[in-house]
């Protein structure tokens, strides 16, 4: 019973209205007869290079230099202990940071210590991999304190919770075994004897012995990124771990089991709810778990060719704008600075996607490559260093989608030949990750940013607690939406669009819904019709709101946000001015009175968002309406300015 207390507390971020269909892709095609069949046992099983030489063949010098100094540079970390003043820090004022910092550059420093020393194999890289591995084993929690709100982040040995973290640190253990093993078994047998107990006691027993009562594993839940991240790891740390076979078959099951609950919850187009930023760690490590189950059965386990999967793999690219920008829907950051090219071309691969293959190879070409071992999907960078070779060379420019609409998450991309790219998307406010935000929308003009959505800012305690909401970031008044009342959207399930829908045509993409279902009842919202729709031919974005209300309103305004500066200096009009170009819209200047501001940056919660953007000031635009009616037809129109 303690231990069912425990999860639920931990995991209330998992929606457990949203919709479940037992599809159970994996369970209904493999049994586990046809895992022990097939497993490969652990000394077969070769998924990375083991030797000097293998290392040089498959992996550019460039790189291999690179592992290298990332390794030598880890021979002068000093493996401290995590400090319980970051735990008090936690618990006393909700700051992640401090325990978090500790925490993740120990693992990520002891992987690429492993690295160095099986590419470079004279030994030098083994004293202190031994240091990182037996203080990582000596710590009483591989997770971190925010994930076990329960006990306000100090641990309660005796019940080891798995979660992100948890996960990841066996994981680096696992690829620590893998690398360095034999010559670890050289020094003492006892080490390796250690690593894999405390993989056993920390990871393995307790995720199986949960298996159906932690939250990212419920039957019944639309489970989130948690669900793919985690099984990840534990089918990968049991390929890299354990080696009597029927554990392994067995554990390869269990993994295969849990992330079918994942593609249980997804929508039939396979879309992330999470947004973008999130699909790393959701539909990305999906991807992983079916990797590395191919891997560790001779390619017996593969659903590649399953449609789910391959809409599942598209998302990421139907949610490109230009460069590193990215849709960004609730939690998600504006930019995506890891998109590693290699990865998406396998992915592409995989699921003969050839628009992800492309993709890929534009990413590669043109996005900042990163060849280190990286703090988070450790083995997935380094699936990566092995993939680099393989990519061929560009043929053809790439071509993003001219239009998307994905129903299940009810998100319209649509873009004009003249660099005008709108997104939006309807949905409900009960969304893993939620902003309060049915309805907004995002206005780029040949790849910059003019309308924004904000964005996550700091996660702290106050991010995942009752106080959510209270963060502006998070709420309605600071997207794209209207305040009506005086009042935002709501969070919640049930407060979601009505009337959606999606329609495109040669001369325009655009998305209807009605919004009113998503303001609480004090705000007398009976309808609010909301068309977000690009004008290809006009190079224009219009958005119209019909709105009914059930009394005259005592106030009605209208927020854009931007990062642009901002002139409005010409009635009836706001110019923002980018980098490079203009951005004009034009309103009702008869109807609204416009004014600026700059939400607060004061808060812990906030420190990164400025960061995300880089650096560039937010401001708020609100146009207030003179003399609010109980209905009427409100018409916003961007177009490009000279």
């Amino acid at each position: 019973m303690k231990k069912i207390i425990i999860a639920v507390a931990v995991f209330t971020c998992f929606n457990s209205n949203a919709q479940v269909t037992q599809r159970n892709l994996l369970m209904n095609k493999y049994t586990l007869t046809d895992i022990n069949q097939s497993i490969v046992p652990i000394e077969k099983f070769k998924p990375f290079p083991s030797s000097p030489e293998e290392w040089k063949q498959q992996v550019p010098d460039s790189i291999l230099n690179k592992l290298i100094k990332d390794g030598e540079r880890g021979l002068k970390f000093r493996f401290n202990a995590v400090s319980f003043s970051s735990i008090l820090a936690f618990k006393k004022n909700g700051t992640r940071s401090l325990y978090e910092d500790q925490s993740f550059v120990k693992r990520t420093t002891l992987a690429q210590l492993a690295v160095a020393e099986s590419i470079e194999g004279k030994g030098r890289f083994i004293d202190a991999i031994m240091e990182g591995l037996w203080s990582i084993c000596e710590e009483s929690y591989w997770g971190v304190p925010a994930h076990i709100p329960g006990t306000q982040g100090i641990a309660d040995i005796e019940n080891p919770v798995v979660e992100l973290f948890t996960a990841e640190t066996a994981t680096t253990l696992g690829l620590v075994n893998y690398f360095v093993g034999n010559k670890l078994d050289a020094v003492s047998p006892l080490l390796r004897k250690r690593l894999v107990f405390e993989v056993n006691k920390r990871f393995f027993k307790p995720l199986i012995a949960n298996l159906d009562t932690y939250g990212y594993l419920k039957k019944d839940l639309k489970v989130n990124n948690w669900n793919p991240w985690i099984m990840s790891n534990f089918i990968a740390t049991n390929l890299l771990v354990e080696k009597d076979l029927a554990k392994r078959s067995e554990m390869l099951y269990d993994g295969l089991k849990g992330v079918d609950r994942y593609f249980n919850g997804l929508g039939d187009d396979g879309g992330c709810d999470e947004g973008a930023h999130y699909w790393d760690a959701a539909g990305a490590s999906a991807f992983d778990c079916l990797e590395w189950a191919q891997k560790g059965t001779n390619n017996k386990v593969n659903i590649f060719d399953e449609p789910l999967i391959q809409k599942m793999a598209s998302y990421i690219y139907k949610m490109h704008i230009g460069s590193e920008y990215f849709v960004n829907i609730g939690d998600g950051e504006p930019t995506i600075n890891n998109l590693n090219g290699a990865f998406l071309y396998r992915f592409g691969s995989a699921v003969n996607d050839e628009q992800l293959k492309q993709f890929g190879l534009w990413a590669n070409a043109n996005c900042k490559q990163y060849f280190s071992v990286d703090s988070f999907q450790k083995f997935r960078s380094i699936e990566n260093f092995l993939s680099v070779k393989q990519l061929p060379a560009i043929t053809k420019p790439y071509q993003s989608p001219e239009h998307v609409w994905i129903n299940d998450v009810q998100t319209m991309t649509a873009r004009t030949k003249g660099g005008l790219f709108l997104g939006t998307h309807a949905g409900h406010n009960g969304k893993s990750h939620n902003h309060n935000d049915v309805g907004d929308f995002l206005i780029y003009l040949n790849a910059e940013p003019f309308i924004i959505d904000v964005g996550r800012g700091t996660y702290t305690a106050k991010t995942f607690g009752p106080h959510r909401y209270e963060l502006w970031n998070n709420q309605s008044q600071y997207h794209n939406l209207p305040t009506i009342n005086g009042m935002g959207e709501h969070e919640g399930k049930e407060f979601t669009a009505k009337d959606v829908v999606n329609t495109t045509t040669s001369k325009e993409d655009k998305l209807a819904m009605d919004i009113a279902g998503t303001y609480p009842k004090e705000a007398g919202v009976v309808l609010w019709k909301r068309t977000n729709t690009l004008l290809k031919d006009k190079e224009e974005v219009k958005v119209i709101d019909e709105y009914v209300l059930d009394k005259k309103p005592t106030s009605l305004q209208q927020t854009f946000m931007t990062i642009s500066k901002v002139d409005l200096s010409q009635k009836g009009k706001v110019i923002f001015i980018g980098e490079k170009d203009k951005l004009i819209l034009s309103f009702d200047e008869a109807a609204f009175a416009v004014s600026t501001e700059n939400p607060t940056m004061v808060g812990a919660e906030y420190a990164k968002l400025k960061r995300h953007w880089d650096n560039r000031v937010i401001t708020r635009i609100l146009l207030t309406a003179k003399d609010p009616q109980v209905k009427g037809k409100i018409t916003y129109s961007f177009k490009k300015g000279n």
